[in-house]
This record gives structure tokens, sequence and C-alpha cells, in this order.
């Protein structure tokens, strides 16, 4: 794989699911508007782990997967919208458009994230009642965005304390950010059938690949002195060598995968981004 190819790859899986998306909402209900707004535009790249990580195991994707990426996507969807309200982190744009709770209130908001969870499971349940194997994946997914996952990270993030270290930020970043990486390629490797072994070896590599996410994140930050950052506790030159020493961790963790290509590319990718 090349970078052209990892492009056309990525640009592929993420217009799967805009074109589900944009259609997936009944619009004879009031709020429909707002989850189809809440649902537009990002880079999928939840959706893009779980499609290409059911290429690990040579499993073609069916409009079945198709559907589970949607829901992955539903899930990040919500967190999103419930993360910019005012009483979390009170932003008032996301992807360069206005805020959800901007656009159409902090009511419509509240229950907009709420919907989008209740949607995602809906998904799912469809799923596990033709395999039981979404099922199991569908725990994985909700076990890591609930309260000992997700949510757990968006507390420890509000309830930060004015000092704080690396270990703390580390662990903020792997509950907010890698537990929805690891639920996005475990589900895949479930569905699929994936041994013990190879799941741990891909939640660590989701464990470095969120920690590194978030990292890139802070470094292109310009102001960060009030809010959680890699910046508050290293050096700039240490914060980047400790940026490369986890993308280096997260190569190694899939090394063993045959049909890695996308999944490599991926951990730099993410690095260099500039937004």
């Amino acid at each position: 794989m090349n970078n052209e190819i990892f492009e056309k790859t990525l640009t592929s899986n993420k217009n799967l699911i805009d074109q589900k998306a944009k259609t997936y909402f009944d619009n004879n209900y009031r709020i429909a508007h707002a989850l189809s707004y809440a649902m537009d535009s990002g880079k999928r790249i939840r959706a893009n782990l779980y499609l290409e990580s059911l290429k690990l195991f040579d499993k073609e994707i069916t409009e079945t997967d198709i559907d589970f990426a949607l829901a992955l996507e539903m899930v990040h969807a919500y967190s999103l919208v419930h993360d910019d309200l005012p009483a979390m982190d009170d932003d008032d744009m996301r992807r360069g458009k206005p805020s959800l709770h901007k656009k159409f209130g902090e009511d419509i908001a509240i229950l907009s994230g709420d919907a989008l969870l209740n949607e995602a499971s809906s998904l799912i349940f469809n799923l596990a009642c033709k395999n039981p194997m979404y099922a199991e994946a569908g725990k994985y997914l909700f076990d890591h965005s609930g309260y000992k996952g997700m949510i757990e990270g968006q507390v420890l993030d509000l309830r930060c304390p004015e000092a704080y270290d690396k270990d703390y930020l580390l662990n903020v970043y792997d509950k907010k950010t890698s537990d929805l990486f690891k639920a996005s390629i475990i589900c895949a490797a479930i569905v699929c059938g994936c041994s013990n072994e190879g799941i741990k070896k891909l939640e660590e590599y989701a464990y470095n690949l969120g920690l590194a996410y978030q990292i890139q994140d802070d470094l292109l930050e310009e102001t960060y002195a009030d809010e959680l950052n890699i910046l508050n506790v290293l050096e700039k030159n240490a914060a980047i060598e400790l940026l490369n020493q986890i993308n280096q961790k997260a190569k190694t963790a899939i090394s063993n995968f045959t049909n890695n290509d996308f999944l490599l590319f991926l951990i730099d990718y993410l690095s260099v981004r500039e937004k």
C-alpha cells in the first residue's frame, strides 16, 4: 500500500458510511434533521478501523458490516454532541460548523445524543438477531463506551485536578479515545472469531493509536494552559519523542497480522495531521 491507495481506501469507506447516514433517519420525526446534522462530516476513523480490521481476517464486507460501522459512528457522534454541551466542554463549533446545541438548542442536543445511542443499540440488536457474534461484539462496544470506558474518561477530564501527571493524562486519553478505537477494532475481530492472543495484540494497537491521536491533538493546540494537554506535563521535544515511541508500539503490536497495511499507514496519518 502507498499513500494514494491509503487515501482512496479511507475515502471509499467514509463514503459508504456517509451515504448510509444521509438516508437512515425517518424525516417524519421532528428530531431527524438534528440527527442527520450530528452524523454529517468527519473522517469516519472508527468506521474505517472496523471495516479495515475485517480485512485482517479476509472477511468480505457485507451490508451487515456497514450497519455495524454506522452504529459505531452513531456512538461517536452522540459522545461529541454531549461533549460540546455547555455543562461539558462548552464548544460552539464542531468540524467547522456550529455545534448541535448552538444550531438546535441544548434540549434537542441532549435528546439527539440520547437518540443516537439508542439507535446504535437498535441497529446492533437487529444484527445480533441474524448472527449471535454481533451480540458479543455489541457487548464489547457498550462495555468500552459506557461508564467503565469512554464516559469514565469524560468524568476524569471534567474533574481533572489542577496538578496532574503524565499517567493521569494518558489514563484519560485511554478511556476517552482508545476505548472506542478498541471497540472499533475488536468488534471486527470478535465477528471474525479471532483468538484471545490476537485480540490482546489488537487491543494494544488500539490503545497506542488512541494515545497518539490525542497527543497529536495536544501538539496542535495553541492555548492549553487550562486544559488537559501533554505539553502541561512534558516539554515539546519530550512529547514528540513519547509520540514516536507510542507509534512504534502500535506498529509492533500488529506486525504479525497479514493485510495490515491500512492500519500501519493510519498510525502515521493520524500523527502528521494538522487538524
